[in-house]
């Protein structure tokens, strides 16, 4: 036996006296911490920690009202009675167009403005555009009244989701990062939920209440973030960037601690935080060439790509086109009764949300993106063959309509627990800290550019091909579970600042799934072996 193969084997039998447990890690440093940390997640100060966030998560229902409002009411007679207009057209394409513009200007002064003013400052700049916006939505007299307010709600909305995921993921701690990242984008069905039951109700006004009483509560989640947010901590990534480092501890010591005292992982966060943060804090405000300047930020804008547009292009917006025809062949006549299906769609999509956001910390975010992509082609695939045979008009099958239904709220339910717990979280992620308001700027703007083509295409290619037009999009959801696995970054299991090391590595996303077998002794040591 070679005095290398002994020495191994002598390593073995000494690990293997006294330990309690093997793991295969991503980084040691980051476990070691973690292993000598004792974070309690029903303490006081992790529930403090909880409804701080959640302040950030209003921004989210925000955009999930606005997200489920408009095409609710575009059906209402009471809203096209008003203002003149149909359910398609061109005056009805710019209405849901303006939004989208004043989102794609809201992106680019967005990252700017929160690494200017801070996460919590580009929160409330964000909910102050909101406020506005649904204000003059809701009073309007006029359809240019109706116009202005949806191009600030954009506007605002855009802000907003810049700041409001970047300042959770810097603030939770590694260890929960995942979970409470996840749930910020899931928060979207907090919003869309409550819209959609109030346009059950309100549709039975013969006023112009039945569409003004819905667009009143979009006002709600502004109104709590503006309150709230000055009262809550910054991100402590952002103070040391403006040299504030005792008010970075103390938020760390505060909320990433039981009893208000340092501890490993603090100290591991501090560490990284100055390194990482001190050779880039002079960044100009307005400066985007940090997000392509080397190999590294490439490859970091190349995963958040990916994110935004292969959850815009997977099918989630096509995907109902042919429920309402689906639903009548079903015996569902009533505009009513259609409501409700919708209602029931939003909350089964909020079931799979929520459940994928419970999961990051445990499934990370690689596998999910390449099985999850795989998935969505293949109930794709099934929903399209029977919209095909059961979604036309004169249908009497109703078993084969109901099975066509099923089949697209299963797609919905694995598109939420596919994407949107990760659509912030990942972007925000793979984003180094002077990146990262920038990059979430640019995150909505190219979001906004695939749904905006992705809208427009949708239209002309099913009125061409009708539901063949769906395999477009099993396509394309095949080509991305290609994708996520030749380039998906594996970012749990780290710190923000540890993933600095993988973006430098030749191939980051191979790098990023390379473990280490260690050993955890039972005197709480680690081993590597």
């Amino acid at each position: 036996m070679s005095d290398a193969a002994s020495q191994k084997s002598v390593d073995k039998v000494i690990v293997q006296s006294d330990v309690a447990e093997v793991k295969e890690v991503y980084n040691v440093d980051y476990l070691t911490a973690v292993e000598k940390t004792d974070l309690n997640p029903r303490s006081a100060r992790a529930f403090k920690l909880y409804f701080i966030v959640m302040v950030g998560f209003m921004n989210a229902v925000s955009s999930g009202f606005d997200g489920s409002l408009l095409s609710g009411i575009n059906d209402m007679a009471q809203y096209q009675d008003y203002f003149h207009m149909t359910t398609t057209g061109k005056a009805t394409g710019i209405v849901f167009m303006i939004y989208t513009v004043g989102n794609c200007a809201g992106s680019i002064a967005a990252g700017p403005l929160t690494d200017r003013f801070g996460r919590r400052g580009g929160m409330f700049i964000g909910a102050g555009f909101i406020l506005l916006g649904a204000a003059i939505v809701t009073a309007a007299q006029n359809s240019g009244y109706f116009l202005g307010g949806r191009f600030l709600l954009g506007f605002g909305i855009a802000i907003s989701t810049t700041a409001a995921p970047t300042w959770v993921t810097e603030l939770a701690p590694p260890q929960w990062r995942g979970r409470l990242g996840s749930l910020y984008n899931s928060c979207f069905f907090i919003g869309s939920i409550p819209a959609t039951g109030a346009m059950v109700g309100s549709i039975k006004l013969q006023s112009t209440w039945a569409w003004r009483l819905p667009l009143l509560l979009q006002i709600v989640p502004p109104i709590i973030v503006i309150v709230c947010a000055l009262f809550c901590p910054e991100s402590p990534r952002w103070l040391i960037q403006k040299g504030r480092k005792e008010e970075a501890r103390a938020v760390l010591c505060k909320y990433h601690s039981n009893d208000g005292q340092s501890n490993a992982i603090i100290e591991l966060q501090m560490r990284e935080f100055e390194e990482a943060i001190e050779v880039k804090k002079r960044e100009p405000s307005w400066d985007y060439r940090c997000l392509v300047r080397d190999s590294n930020a490439r490859w970091r804008m190349w995963t958040l790509t990916l994110m935004c547009v292969n959850g815009q292009l997977a099918g989630n917006g096509l995907i109902t086109y042919f429920l309402t025809v689906l639903l009548k062949n079903a015996g569902v006549q009533s505009s009513e009764t259609r409501q409700l299906y919708n209602f029931a769609n939003a909350l089964l999509s909020a079931g799979g949300a929520f459940t994928g956001a419970m999961l990051s910390d445990t499934i990370g975010r690689r596998r999910r993106l390449y099985i999850g992509a795989f998935v969505l082609a293949c109930l794709l695939a099934i929903a399209a063959v029977l919209s095909g045979k059961y979604g036309v008009e004169g249908n009497t099958n109703t078993a084969g309509a109901h099975a066509s239904i099923t089949f697209i709220f299963l797609f919905g339910i694995a598109y939420s627990f596919t994407y949107t717990p990760l659509q912030a979280l990942y972007c925000a992620e793979v984003l180094r800290q002077d990146m990262r308001a920038k990059g979430m700027g640019v995150h909505i703007l190219i979001s906004n550019l695939a749904g905006f083509i992705n809208t427009f295409a949708n239209s002309v290619g099913l009125q061409a091909l009708g539901w063949k037009y769906y395999f477009v999009f099993v396509g394309w959801n095949l080509c991305a579970s290609a994708l996520w696995y030749l380039f998906c970054v594996e970012t749990v299991g780290r710190t923000l600042e540890e993933l600095e090391v993988v973006f430098d590595a030749p191939w980051p996303a191979r790098a990023s799934t390379q473990k280490t077998r260690v050993a955890i002794k039972e005197d709480g040591g680690i081993a590597e072996l």
